[in-house]
């Protein structure tokens, strides 16, 4: 939603510091979903779930780490963009 609402800001230069508000957002959710899927991913290994599941969950984790990795580019992008046209 975030990534969404500063790709349709861009254009509008009287809405740069929400654009950039927004980016900075994506980046603590990215950050923030990092801890949260080592913590994730260590406790798969510690419980009582089959091993079948908790590599089933850690492929789960990877693939939701690559989206929001690329929604940080995404925002590090836009970031570029509005300082390219400053």
């Amino acid at each position: 939603m975030r990534l969404n609402r500063a790709v349709m800001a861009l254009p509008h230069k009287n809405r740069n510091d929400e654009t950039i508000n927004l980016c900075k957002e994506i980046d603590a959710i990215e950050s923030q979903a990092d801890r949260v899927q080592r913590k994730a991913i260590g406790q798969l290994f510690e419980g009582e779930c089959t091993i079948w599941w908790a590599m089933k969950m850690r492929e789960f984790y990877s693939l939701q780490e690559n989206v929001l990795d690329r929604c940080e580019d995404a925002a590090k992008t836009i970031e570029e963009i509005l300082i390219e046209n400053t």
